[in-house]
């Protein structure tokens, strides 16, 4: 199982989905986590929606956000858009939304079954 978890850093899970610059892919084979990569997140529309070239709403813009994760099955943030959760669903990731914010801490907290959504999060 792959879990991407939405960044900036490196460690931190950001606080929104679409504002972050990068995922942490982390791989998860027989309990356990066995490798972990960065990957860019091409479509980030930045801190500030005003201005955007881009509807950051638009199935393109998600489609776009998407395509770097889509060999993972979990995302994990600490909130989104009520579309990107449901891109996110019909395109077969599971969103996870969470006050966590270490990346170390949720992975401990799914690796024991203790990784649960905060729905309150979607905005």
């Amino acid at each position: 199982m792959k879990i991407a978890f939405v960044c900036d850093d490196g460690t931190t899970i950001h606080r929104h989905f679409g504002r972050a610059r990068q995922y942490v892919i982390v791989t998860i084979e027989d309990g356990r986590e066995t490798s972990r990569e960065i990957r860019a997140k091409s479509a980030c529309h930045g801190h500030d929606h005003a201005g955007s070239p881009q509807d950051h709403h638009d199935a393109a813009h998600h489609d776009a956000l998407l395509a770097v994760i889509a060999d993972c099955q979990m995302v994990v943030a600490g909130g989104m858009g009520a579309g990107m959760d449901e891109r996110l669903r019909g395109g077969g990731i599971t969103p996870i939304r969470t006050r966590i914010l270490a990346i170390d801490t949720a992975v401990e907290r799914y690796l024991s079954g203790r990784l649960t959504d905060t729905i309150e999060l979607v905005h």
